[in-house]
């Protein structure tokens, strides 16, 4: 039976596409230079939106999998260089690196540091000192701890893949720890500082809804990238809600949106088929540079430190003075503890979006 191709407008991942309902999921790719096409239908599914694309997407991985020879994928002698171009071949888009990414500075991190070390060695030969050996290394060019721990972050998904194809029966990575100092800047007096950044966003963009409604944004807690990236199909203004595809953490989250906002984008003049913050010279991808309306910010406010990223640590500091709960805290702020998997499903984002929304609102008045 004929695939109508059509009916499948919303993409997923490489390759995977879904119907305007997220019932039925269309995949298309190529393996072993031949095109393969399947169609994942959850329509009788009582599942939501989420687990039916992430549930697309496992069974996209697993389709393209069932393809691959013993030989070719799981085999106990596999060395290092071929299985990595393997799992970045296959990886979930989910993973804290995409494949883009991949082809360039983590492919490039991989060559400079990793490779020499255990590229060629096969998987079942490596050992914990081999990885912090790489770290010593890194460490020993007067590199940043930020960029020694890189390399925990290539290869531990790596290592955990390898388990569950049965190459190996632990992960050399358990156990490394690589100590970042502390580089949080300090925020004194948060509260008022943040309804004085409410006051500087207000006034500074009065006649700039774009900006104001990006910078409010970041008001919430939100960082650069996501923001940069949030779509209109993404924002549901019937149920005053908001979601991130692209989160640090790989997850999708829902937050509260709130009045505010609301208002400015309802009044932002847009197609409203992509980006929210859309690039003014291609309507198909979103703005890239904010630096000048930062600067912007920096001036108005005569503070030197703030960025986006800085205002997360006022956000953050400021909640903490009125009080509010650690875990909503951090649902807020789309947190999740990297090393705990189980807490990440276990973090309240709406509600504690919904809590923060509330404090903030309370400050600004």
């Amino acid at each position: 039976m004929a695939v109508d191709r059509k009916i499948f407008t919303e993409d997923i991942d490489t390759g995977l596409k879904a119907n305007k309902e997220f019932t039925k999921f269309y995949l298309n790719c190529k393996i072993n230079g031949k095109i393969k096409q399947k169609v994942f239908d959850y329509t009788n599914k009582n599942w939501d939106k989420a687990t039916r694309k992430n549930k697309a997407k496992q069974d996209a991985l697993t389709f393209k999998e069932s393809f691959k020879s013993n030989t070719e994928f799981v085999n106990e002698n596999i060395k290092m260089d071929d299985f990595i171009e393997q799992y970045f071949q296959t990886m979930e888009q989910s993973f804290s690196y995409s494949k883009d990414k991949w082809k360039g500075e983590i492919a490039s991190y991989y060559k400079r540091y990793i490779k020499s070390e255990i590229g060629s060695k096969r998987i079942i030969d490596i050992r914990q000192q081999h990885i912090k050996n790489i770290i010593l290394n890194v460490k020993n060019l007067e590199l940043s701890p930020r960029t020694q721990k890189i390399t925990l972050e290539i290869l531990n998904p790596i290592f955990k893949s390898a388990i569950a194809n049965r190459i190996i029966i632990y992960n050399p990575c358990d156990g490394i720890k690589v100590t970042r100092p502390n580089t949080r800047k300090k925020v004194q007096n948060a509260s008022q500082l943040l309804k004085d950044v409410f006051i500087a966003i207000k006034t500074t963009f009065l006649d700039d809804m774009f900006f104001q409604a990006f910078f409010m944004f970041a008001l919430q807690g939100r960082r650069k990238s996501e923001i940069l990236t949030l779509k209109w199909k993404n924002i549901d203004f019937h149920n005053r809600l908001y979601t991130l595809e692209n989160t640090k953490n790989g997850e999708e989250q829902t937050f509260i949106l709130p009045d505010t906002i609301e208002l400015l984008l309802l009044n932002m003049t847009s197609n409203r088929n992509h980006y929210v913050f859309e690039s003014p010279t291609n309507s198909k991808m979103h703005i890239k540079n904010i630096d000048s309306q930062v600067n912007k910010l920096k001036k108005a406010l005569n503070n030197p430190q703030f960025g986006i990223h800085y205002l997360r640590n006022i956000v953050v500091s400021a909640m903490a003075e009125q009080g509010v709960n650690s875990t909503f805290l951090s649902g807020a702020l789309g947190h999740s503890d990297l090393n705990t998997v189980k807490k990440y499903h276990s973090i309240p984002y709406t509600k504690g979006s919904e809590i923060a929304n509330q404090t903030i609102e309370n400050l600004t008045k």
